[in-house]
């Protein structure tokens, strides 16, 4: 059995508490933060030990797994400390706020020969499962245009309002937006030909992104992504994809949540298995993609086996992408494939 060591009891810290508190193989051997009371009440509710400094959880040897859980900002620090500790990490998107931070996690890992991977928890998301699964299979013929979108309301419920710092977390455009950035990447198996961005001025810097993708044989793909909306906004994330031979729609909105159109008049409406988030809180109450993600995770580390769904290296091409965008609209160019 894996000893996991939690660390963050915020929103993301009780969303894998969660999963980890279903998997049979797993226990849950502490949870640490530096809010006492986040600690206390987070481990209470999983039956585990609260901590307030992290460094507790890298002391003890038989924790064997760290979960990273913490605003951007703090991830490079933790993630290295666990690596050079000797644990295996799974450490929440995005990877970094710069390629720089990025690279020395990765170094660190490998130096230390820890498993580390990213928690882009949209690969494992079963209504872009489904789309990934259709594209690759050429299920529906050829991909011609994909339109993604993902909007909130504004984080308010960060410790010390740090989503709202583009300094501490990169804003909408790194925090949010980059959950798409990263599966159209995953989807289309290759960088862009070309991106042109354009932020909308808001009180909050990139609070609100769009994006053109152009890949190769002209493919168009893009994003929206933003957290201006008002209190009372539904959280949604969708996605209308349009094949040679039918259209896939999917908004997290709607009851079912995917619709296949076929050329033909068919009209399919898949059905995905939903688990339970017990008492997290939050804009989801189905673990989804954090089961399935955390799930891969925990095997592929017992069984040491490669990661391929995401690799460390993967998930610093899509920041490296995003970083882009952020580039593109920031100078009002559209960058080229030379420039990815």
């Amino acid at each position: 059995m894996l000893k996991v060591g939690i660390i963050g009891a915020g929103f993301m810290g009780s969303m894998h508490a969660n999963v980890y508190s279903q998997l049979p193989d797993v226990k849950i051997a502490g949870i640490a933060d530096i809010r006492g009371e986040k600690a206390k009440s987070l481990a209470a509710k999983f039956r585990t030990i609260p901590y307030y400094d992290a460094q507790q959880l890298f002391d003890k040897q038989d924790i064997t797994v760290i979960d990273v859980c913490l605003p951007t900002f703090l991830h490079k620090e933790y993630v290295i400390k666990a690596a050079e500790t000797g644990k295996d990490v799974v450490c929440e998107k995005p990877m970094a706020l710069n390629l720089e931070d990025a690279d020395e996690m990765i170094k660190t890992c490998k130096k230390n020969n820890v498993r580390f991977m990213v928690a882009h928890v949209i690969r494992f998301w079963s209504e872009y499962k489904f789309l990934k699964e259709a594209y690759d299979r050429r299920k529906y013929g050829e991909l011609k245009t994909l339109s993604c979108r993902r909007v909130s309301t504004a984080p308010i419920w960060g410790w010390q309002d740090w989503l709202l710092d583009e300094a501490r977390s990169g804003s909408a455009l790194l925090d949010l937006h980059i959950h798409d950035t990263d599966f159209i990447r995953y989807l289309m198996g290759h960088e862009p030909v070309k991106i042109y961005s354009k932020v909308v001025k808001d009180d909050i810097k990139n609070s609100h992104v769009y994006t053109t993708f152009t890949f190769k044989n002209d493919v168009i793909v893009t994003a929206e992504g933003g957290w201006a909306y008002p209190a009372g906004f539904p959280f949604e994330m969708s996605y209308t994809a349009r094949f040679e031979k039918a259209a896939v729609e999917f908004n997290s909105r709607n009851n079912p949540s995917l619709v296949v159109y076929e050329s033909s008049g068919k009209v399919d409406r898949p059905v995905f298995q939903k688990i339970k988030a017990e008492g997290a809180d939050g804009n989801i109450d189905d673990l989804g993609g954090y089961f399935h993600e955390l799930r891969y995770f925990i095997d592929h580390v017992s069984h040491n086996k490669p990661f391929n769904v995401v690799t460390p290296e993967e998930a610093r091409q899509s920041l490296a992408l995003v970083l882009k965008e952020r580039e593109s609209a920031d100078k009002g160019i559209e960058i080229f494939s030379e420039a990815v």
